[in-house]
């Protein structure tokens, strides 16, 4: 059983004249705080996890309850006080809260927070779904969230003092930081960030990359794969690089196996959004997703609203414990995942098997049937010089295959990828082969799906 601790030596003390034990201060002293709260609560039992969530459910509620007309209708609409729905079969009675329901519900927002909890500031998601939502957070969701951040980092055992290159769609020029800033540079010795744009061409990433030699690069999955191909052009990778962390979209069992091949890095994954914060983080011990259960409720419903058991797939539904600002409390995220036993680390943290993506990522039969498709893209290039694909289903039996390979196809090879890609979908769709050059585009917000879902949209 692991027993990581926090490594405490790292924190930076902020009394003059203090090396050992570190004393924080002002700012950073409640992030110092809480890291030793998470670093304990995370071997507690699950039941009491469980009990310690529905107690701050019961105080948030109270609050949303008084502060929040909308939130005083839902509770209304389902026959519910707080205190009852601070339990198991209360919270399942509250309709979910669906992203519609956010855009539109002009007293959504409470009227008063905390004074603790000020200031409160917008946080806008980048509407990849087609509904773009604009939630209200506060410094204690910050905290929570730099808090998780943070507890990433340790259990990962990433190097603070190391150089980090970010490659995100909320930066908007390259810039070259001393450190990482904000409270995570005031508690730890930090090195040096290189900060770029995602829509830096591939041929810049990698001259930047080059120069900065980052020991962790962050990115979304469909940059890492980028990156893969260029370097494989190059006939080189990176020096020094150690960790990738992916972030903004669903990581795929092929370009994590191709990643970590390629580099030599561990590849380790999150699962967030803008309007909750840090849902889960991959265990540093076990391949498996803990949730954390500290700041917020997971379910996983059926599409009839009933619950999912171990190893069956739901939509996420997520209850954010510590958002006084907006009561996200049963948020449809439009995701959909599969809870995983009880892991053999130890933690008490209840786990994701796997996060696999949104409803416009599911593949639909004429009779009704949803699943998630596997493409076999594993093996694609086994059989064909395929650099990066993504499959389009237009309707119940037409799909779109749109590929970049690094040379034509060869009617043997086009004939074998054929035969792979149906077989694995399991029906004899009508398979259209598309061909591009360069690399596939990306949404407006710089993210990516192997598999799209076009049936039944207007």
């Amino acid at each position: 059983m692991s027993r990581a601790k926090t490594s405490y030596a790292r924190i930076r003390s902020g009394v003059r004249g203090v090396e050992t034990p570190p004393l924080v201060a002002g700012s950073a002293a409640p992030l110092a705080a809480l890291l030793g709260q998470l670093d304990r609560s995370q071997w507690l039992e699950p039941a009491i996890l469980r009990s310690r969530q529905f107690r701050q459910l019961r105080t948030l509620a109270e609050h949303c309850a008084a502060h929040s007309p909308y939130f005083a209708r839902r509770l209304a609409a389902a026959g519910l006080s707080t205190a009852e729905l601070a339990t198991e079969r209360g919270l399942a009675r509250l309709a979910p809260l669906r992203r519609h329901d956010v855009q539109s519900a002009p007293d959504l927002f409470c009227n008063s927070i905390p004074p603790e909890h000020a200031p409160v500031q917008e946080a806008r998601t980048s509407g990849s779904t087609g509904e773009p939502v604009c939630v209200r957070r506060t410094a204690i969701t910050h905290l929570m969230w730099t808090a998780h951040l943070l507890r990433d980092q340790i259990w990962h055992g990433r190097d603070f003092t190391a150089r980090q290159c970010a490659i995100r769609a909320n930066i908007d020029e390259a810039k070259r930081l001393p450190d990482w800033g904000g409270a995570v540079g005031t508690l730890f010795e930090t090195g040096e960030v290189l900060a770029v744009p995602i829509v830096t061409p591939i041929a810049e990433l990698l001259s930047m990359i080059d120069a900065f030699r980052p020991q962790t690069l962050l990115a979304y999955p469909n940059v890492i794969a980028g990156l893969i191909e260029g370097c494989r052009e190059r006939g080189k990778g990176f020096d020094g690089l150690s960790h990738l962390r992916t972030v903004g979209e669903t990581l795929s069992a092929t370009l994590r196996k191709e990643a970590a091949d390629f580099f030599g890095a561990r590849v380790t994954d999150c699962y967030s959004s803008q309007e909750v914060g840090y849902i889960t983080l991959e265990c540093p011990d076990a391949p498996i997703h803990h949730i954390m259960a500290e700041t917020v409720i997971v379910e996983l419903l059926h599409d009839d609203g009933t619950p999912c058991d171990v190893g069956e797939m739901g939509r996420v539904v997520v209850t954010d414990l510590h958002n006084f600002a907006t009561p996200m409390i049963r948020y449809d995220t439009g995701d959909y995942a599969e809870f995983g036993p009880p892991c053999s680390c130890g933690r008490g943290l209840p786990t994701l098997r796997r996060v696999v993506g949104r409803e416009r990522n599911l593949l639909k039969l004429a009779d009704g049937r949803r699943h998630w498709p596997l493409l076999g893209g594993l093996h694609f290039r086994d059989v064909a010089p395929v650099r990066q694909f993504q499959a389009i289903q237009h309707d119940y039996e037409r799909i779109e295959m749109r590929l970049v390979c690094e040379r034509p196809l060869t009617e043997i090879e086009e004939r074998d990828l054929r035969a792979m890609i149906l077989h694995a979908l399991g029906h004899d769709f009508t398979l259209e082969l598309h061909y591009f050059e360069g690399r596939l585009p990306t949404g407006p917000n710089g993210k990516f799906d192997e598999f799209v879902c076009r049936v039944d949209l207007p």
